[in-house]
């Protein structure tokens, strides 16, 4: 196994128990080794199996000991409740009510009337109106950034019009010195 202080990715080892779905393999890996694992050893456990035979059954048992003691693992349940296709239509329906309403007028399908600030009503949240919190306020940043860009591309426009205007006057004063000597 591989040392576990920092791990970032997936070791190979746990990869293949993975890929094998070796049970045994997984239950010696070290809980930071598991913690990247965490999400699909979750949907492994509790998701509806292809496999019906008893020795799935005793494999799924073994997982869900692994997983009994690790505390995100609610969270993670709690993620595989939500029905990300009618999340996805509201995502969609909120983009076009943005777009063409400008995103000025601070509707939302995703989030209904905020009790507290962002911050704490994204803190006291179910997961599911978390993810509406979150990609609300994506949306509202994804509407402002071409407007961003234009008003940019303005600056950017009234600086090079500055500059062409300064290096007109430049040309004129350099070529009109000449005049003066003579």
């Amino acid at each position: 196994m591989a040392d576990s202080v920092g791990l970032q990715f997936v070791s190979p080892y746990a990869f293949e128990a993975m890929q094998k779905v070796d049970v045994v393999r997984l239950a010696a890996l070290s809980d930071l080794e598991l913690r990247l694992l965490l999400p699909c050893l979750v949907r492994m456990a509790l998701c509806a199996p292809a496999d019906q035979s008893q020795a799935w059954t005793q494999d799924k048992k073994l997982i869900l000991r692994l997983l009994s003691g690790v505390e995100a693992v609610n969270s993670i349940v709690a993620l595989l409740s939500v029905d990300f296709h009618a999340l996805e239509q509201d995502a969609r329906k909120e983009q076009q009510l943005r777009h063409k309403t400008g995103g000025a007028n601070g509707e939302s399908i995703l989030v209904s009337q905020l009790q507290h600030g962002l911050t704490l009503e994204f803190e006291h949240s179910d997961p599911l109106r978390r993810l509406r919190l979150a990609l609300s306020e994506l949306l509202a940043i994804m509407n402002k950034v071409p407007k961003m860009i234009s008003e940019l591309a303005m600056k950017i426009y009234n600086c090079y019009k500055i500059f062409v205007a300064f290096t007109f006057e430049l040309v004129y004063l350099t070529s009109h010195r000449g005049d003066h000597k003579n």
